[in-house]
């Protein structure tokens, strides 16, 4: 897979993908973004080889956690692509979170990065190895920050 080829399929991917969790919520179709036994790596250190139904769970808490904090849009930008070999590339992926601020706009929440191993399997690309940059603790942040009374 040549690099400009991966970064147009993380863009398909990603567009999709983001739509979906805040639109539809389907955790089916997020998940036929992936290739399982997925590879997910955690943001301190630790590695898990995650099933469908594993990954199906996590995404569920994702969105549970979204709604509370109210999130409303999902921008994600591919910042970098770089091709390990002809099938296989690492894309980073910057997500900015967006909630309704008033009725004309809107407010960042937080953006964090996140790692995709992109690798070329028949009939599409599929994401094989997931590497969460710094999203737990900035979503564990807006959670504490929305219970807070405003001052």
């Amino acid at each position: 897979m040549e690099a400009h080829r991966a970064a147009g399929a993380t863009g398909k991917y990603q567009r999709p993908v983001s739509r979906l969790l805040v639109e539809t919520g389907n955790v089916e179709e997020i998940a036929d973004f992936y290739q399982f036994p997925l590879h997910y790596y955690r943001e301190n250190g630790d590695k898990l080889v995650i099933r469908r139904s594993a990954f199906v769970q996590q995404v569920n808490k994702l969105l549970k956690a979204y709604r509370r904090v109210a999130v409303s849009q999902i921008l994600g930008t591919v910042t970098e692509v770089l091709a390990l070999n002809n099938f296989t590339s690492l894309a980073s992926v910057r997500w900015t979170l967006l909630h309704q601020q008033d009725n004309t706009r809107m407010g960042e929440l937080y953006s964090s990065q996140t790692r995709y191993l992109i690798t070329e399997t028949e009939p599409s690309l599929k994401v094989d190895g997931l590497f969460i940059v710094d999203e737990s603790a900035k979503i564990r942040e807006a959670v504490r920050a929305r219970k807070r009374p405003l001052s």
